[in-house]
């Protein structure tokens, strides 16, 4: 059986639940299996399967030997799970140029699960094998929070050549693995390498992320950025955590790019993501259930000794309360301790999606909500059109009230839009380009300019502007300038009692299907980053991520307060309107 039939069928058992999979992993099975359909129907499609390479890296841990626990000093036979993700960074090539499709990996997984393992494997591999191919030297870096956190992988190196027959082909020393015949080496960083951009004169090849959860910042990370080596690969292996920095972040980033209802993709960045499932983080008796464990624990769960070292740990935590955080996330792989939960189902969000608006939006009333960023950031304006859908009608026999979404947003300049793609992980030249929004070529956010935007894009999809919802934070020059051009302008308290209502209101809608937008990606990245925070019953959108937009529904939230009370008559007119025009035409042919 080949490589490729190894991957399909054991993406087909967790796909199926022969193997308990939990979603983000049935996610990344699905997507394999859709690579490998691409592969074989799309003539078009860039990339191409090498089984030789496949086989390589399987064979390549096959020469290394455990270094610790019952099977320390025997070969290393990697398990199904382990081909899953190695065989595809290794065997999926681009047909360019034949060099390795994938430069990025992000594995989150519980730990004892053979995190460091993998990790001073693949250094070992990049330093010989893959140096050895592009005759390059190739530089490979641990990097741990601290020095002896970014040590554990280079020890692993170390160790994995005891006994093995390519231990003659490294020199080792305290500080730096060396393959003899090309130079490169394997070296572990410190924390100030990556403080300060201190490690820049690193070219890396190879950097790996160890327990990444633990870092406070992305410098590690930004190391890898700008590498100009011919096959460089970034590997980030983790466990859950606490802190809700950096690597959170890029879990929440990479479950984006796995989840089907999610319009991001990164055809380069391989993803696998195994944890345990909400409903089990919910419900403690479905979590006692240790059929279940393997979801988080794909290695870990499937021998006696792993399964009660986890039993262990874990009922300890029941008796006692305050190591349960800790045994969550190592144990599990669950992140804990966050603010609030997600405001929007994404799923039920994805089916309000249209490619074509289903009515004529001219002469229909809209509110324009606007979120007014601080002098530097990203400023949304939304038009919210609320129509009468007469193909759908209610309990009583009316037509539905129903509601379209437009949005557009600004940025002032380009050195700010590069440096958000890096702090919040989205394209937004991208968006750009998609005419989801616009550079206002200025050094701090130009209010006028954007308000004569929203003013010309009225006037050009014909819509009546009922008024405008602002945020009077930062929007004062904005809103009196509106008002004294005979405009309604509604002051949106942004507290509970000014936004909750609304904020029910408007996700009731999107779950009945009664809000309608057309694919934009940078209004979905917004939705999704949008959590809900609540006090006496009462909800409102949590911004205090500065990393993590929202701007976007923020301004809807606004506009949807007013445009929800609107009397819906609009669309009805404008087609009586329409009905005339269409009979004095018939008049004067007559």
């Amino acid at each position: 059986m080949t490589r490729k039939e190894i991957i399909k069928r054991y993406a087909k058992k967790c796909i199926n639940d022969e193997i308990p999979s939990c979603v983000k992993h049935k996610w990344a099975c699905e997507r394999a299996l859709k690579d490998f359909q691409r592969e074989a129907n799309d003539p078009y499609y860039p990339y191409f399967w090498d089984e030789a390479a496949a086989e390589l890296i399987v064979s390549w841990f096959k020469n290394l030997r455990h270094s610790k626990g019952e099977l320390a000093g025997q070969t290393i036979n990697l398990t199904e799970w382990q081909q899953f993700h190695l065989c595809q960074l290794y065997g999926w090539k681009r047909k360019k140029d034949g060099r390795r499709r994938f430069k990025k990996m992000f594995i989150e997984v519980a730990r004892k699960n053979a995190k460091s393992q993998e990790l001073a494997a693949i250094c070992l591999m990049e330093i010989s094998y893959t140096s050895t191919k592009n005759n390059e030297v190739a530089e490979a870096y641990t990097a741990g929070v601290k020095r002896d956190q970014s040590r554990i992988v280079f020890n692993e190196a170390a160790l994995m050549l005891k006994g093995s027959k390519l231990r003659p082909k490294f020199k080792i020393t305290k500080s730096r693995i060396e393959h003899i015949k090309t130079g490169s080496f394997i070296r572990p960083l410190s924390k100030d390498d990556g403080r300060n951009g201190s490690g820049d004169g690193t070219n890396p090849s190879c950097l790996v992320v160890d327990e990444y959860h633990a870092h406070m910042t992305s410098d590690f990370v930004d190391l890898s950025i700008g590498s100009n080596t011919k096959e460089p690969i970034l590997c980030v292996i983790t466990t859950a955590g606490t802190n809700f920095g950096p690597c959170f972040r890029e879990y929440e980033f990479c479950g984006n790019v796995l989840n089907p209802d999610v319009d991001i993709e990164d055809e380069e960045y391989l993803i696998d993501i195994c944890e345990q499932d909400k409903e089990e983080v919910d419900d403690p008796r479905l979590l006692k259930d240790e059929k279940r464990w393997i979801k988080s624990n794909p290695i870990r769960a499937t021998y006696p000794e792993g399964i009660e070292k986890i039993r262990t740990t874990y009922e300890k935590a029941l008796k006692v309360p305050e190591d349960m955080p800790m045994c969550l996330t190592k144990n599990f792989d669950i992140w804990v301790q966050a603010k609030a939960g997600a405001y929007m189902d994404m799923s039920k969000w994805k089916r309000c999606e249209v490619k074509e608006l289903p009515v004529d939006i001219r002469g229909l009333q809209c509110v324009i909500g606007v979120d007014m960023s601080a002098k530097i950031d990203l400023t949304s304006v939304c038009f919210v059109i609320p129509y009468q859908d007469e193909n759908e009608q209610d309990e009583e026999g009316a037509p539905v009230t129903k509601y379209i979404i437009l949005q557009h947003s600004f940025i002032p300049n380009r050195d700010i839009l590069r440096a958000k793609e890096i702090t919040d992980k989205f394209p937004y030249t991208a968006s750009e380009m998609k005419g989801e929004l616009s550079v206002t070529d200025s050094e701090i956010v130009n209010q006028k300019k954007i308000m004569l935007w929203a003013l010309d894009k009225a006037n050009e999809l014909g819509l009546e502007i009922y008024g405008w919802a602002c945020d009077p934070w930062n929007s004062a020059y904005f809103m009196t300038e509106l008002s004294e051009r005979k405009h309604n302008v509604f002051d949106v308290s942004q507290t509970y009692g000014g936004l909750s209502e609304a904020t029910k209101a408007f996700r009731e809608e999107v779950y009945q299907k009664h809000v309608l937008y057309q694919p934009d990606s940078l209004l979905n990245f917004c939705m999704r980053n949008a959590v809900e925070k609540s006090s006496d019953g009462k909800i409102m959108i949590d911004k205090d991520r500065k990393t993590r937009r929202i701007d976007i529904i923020d301004a809807i939230i606004n506009a949807f307060k007013i445009a929800r009370y609107i009397k819906q008559d609009a669309y009805t007119r404008q087609r009586a309107n329409a009905a005339l025009d269409a009979w004095m035409k018939t008049l004067d042919a007559l």
